[in-house]
């Protein structure tokens, strides 16, 4: 009788995910689908995209030698850009080989990447043993943020890290399991998902990739490792996947230093390591989860991470994230100033102590018919959770205008307007973009950034086209000069009128 009631347990939560998890899915996909033919701009998301595709046009120009293998910024800068690991530019090569080149094929590794990591967080909740009910709702409730529907398809955000953990968790149980003089034995990682383990060279394999991905899952796989060291059971698999992730690290200095200048590497590293001034990293951090995050989930932030580090099952992936992203943040202060994606992945560790405090909770669908009045309590509960997931969805609208139509304004008008005739240089008046790596992709010409007053446009011919931002025009020329053409709140004029006298 209890095998049967467990298997009906196991189907249930099965289809509980898969159902629930294929709406999140579905929302999310058809809420993408526009973005990925959008034209790239002056936003993370353009910026990032357009140097991804600097990266493919340059290899398929050059060959591999004559684009610095992968990372020639030609014509934007002369300076190869190695600041990340590769991994990146070889999806995107692979990409761009493929299905060619274009807008759509820069977005589309984003946007398969942010639709896999709802999948990824699911998976690890069902290997952690929690209830799949709250899982789906903690998903649904995660993946409503401004946060996650902005910034989880931008690169591959942290799929792959939940990959590795999901097998991590599976190794852990597996490895329990053998020791256990009771079938199935304790499990400290949770009672859900396959008894198997993955083999030792799918986890190093999953290692490896994550840390070819990012720095960030480069220290994950560190974090893993100084983990799962302090028991005997997981040395051997831990030296593979330290090894595996040591060799990725490796193969990006070697390409970073060999293709890269080391000078230049090292201001960079130097500049990313300087503090900011307190007062104003506070008020910078208050601006970006104040927009980023809407009111309700900015106060369970803190108590979903306690949750997450207090239960023994999400204890072990919720600590291994934020440690990561610790010491990738005070590694480099200046970028998590100035970057408000740079605490994406902390969203991993809420999404687990919403998913652990939810099943505490109880929150698994009681029967059809409820029979008490907790199940009662409990089905209310999930439709109120489920509405606030729906207006979190439908409250994204304004995101969708600010962070990525508008801003796509500007590559839309350079696309559509080329530059003047015999123009060597593509014009961008500051406050447009600060690194308008888009300009270059578009127009295939090296960018400099001036300002509209002053001898900015002295070496600019007449016929020169600037691009500049129509609500940012010093008053004067925004009263006298016409522009060539215009778009959203960005416009194209001539140098010549921007000269006034």
């Amino acid at each position: 009788m209890r095998t049967g009631t467990a298997i009906r347990r196991f189907d249930r939560g099965w289809w509980v995910t898969v159902l629930g998890g294929g709406a999140v899915l579905t929302t999310l996909a058809v809420g993408w689908w526009q973005l990925l033919f959008l034209p790239l701009g002056a936003s993370h998301d353009g910026r990032i995209n357009a140097r991804f595709g600097l990266h493919v046009r340059n290899l398929f120009e050059g060959g591999l030698p004559g684009s610095d293998y992968l990372a020639s910024m030609a014509p934007f800068s002369e300076q190869p850009y190695v600041h990340h690991p590769p991994l990146l530019n070889l999806l995107h090569a692979l990409v761009g080989a493929v299905l060619g080149q274009g807008e759509w094929q820069l977005h589309l590794i984003g946007y398969i990447a942010g639709l896999a990591t709802v999948a990824g967080l699911l998976w690890l909740a069902r290997e952690l043993g929690l209830g799949a009910t709250g899982a789906v709702l903690a998903v649904a409730l995660v993946a409503g943020t401004p946060m996650f529907w902005i910034y989880a398809r931008l690169g591959l955000g942290v799929s792959l890290m939940l990959v590795l953990l999901a097998l991590s968790v599976r190794h852990l149980r597996a490895s329990d399991a053998e020791l256990s003089p009771v079938p199935g034995g304790p499990v400290p990682g949770g009672d859900g998902g396959s008894g198997t383990g993955p083999s030792a060279t799918l986890l190093a394999t999953a290692a490896g990739v994550t840390a070819f991905s990012g720095w960030t899952g480069a220290l994950l796989v560190a974090v893993l490792v100084v983990w799962g060291l302090r028991y005997p059971r997981l040395r051997r698999a831990c030296w593979s996947v330290g090894a595996a992730g040591a060799a990725a690290v490796a193969v990006t200095l070697v390409w970073a230093v060999t293709v890269g200048d080391v000078t230049e590497l090292a201001a960079h590293a130097s500049n990313r390591r300087q503090w900011p001034p307190w007062d104003a990293l506070v008020e910078n951090y208050r601006w970006f989860y104040g927009t980023l995050f809407a009111g309700w989930i900015r106060w369970l932030i803190v108590p979903a991470i306690v949750m997450g580090v207090a239960d023994r099952r999400t204890r072990m992936s919720s600590v291994a994230v934020m440690a990561a992203l610790a010491v990738w943040t005070l590694a480099n202060p200046d970028a998590a100033y100035v970057h408000d994606y740079w605490t994406y992945p902390l969203l991993v560790p809420v999404f687990l102590g919403m998913a652990a405090i939810l099943d505490r909770l109880g929150c698994d669908v009681p029967g059809v018919t409820p029979r008490s009045g907790w199940e009662r309590a409990r089905l209310l509960m999930v439709a109120v959770l489920v509405v606030v997931a729906l207006l979190g969805f439908r409250g994204l609208g304004p995101y969708r205008q600010a962070y990525f139509e508008a801003t796509s304004d500007a590559g839309r008008l350079i696309r559509v307007v080329g530059p003047g005739p015999a123009q060597e240089v593509a014009w961008v008046a500051e406050g447009v973009d600060p690194l308008p790596y888009w300009a270059s992709y578009y127009w295939d010409l090296p960018v400099t950034e001036v300002p509209l007053d002053g001898d900015g446009l002295r070496s600019a011919m007449d016929t020169d086209l600037v691009l500049a931002r129509s609500d940012r025009l010093p008053e004067r020329m925004r009263l006298e000069v016409e522009p060539v053409a215009e778009q959203g709140r960005y416009a194209l004029f001539t140098a010549g009128s921007l000269r006034l006298p």
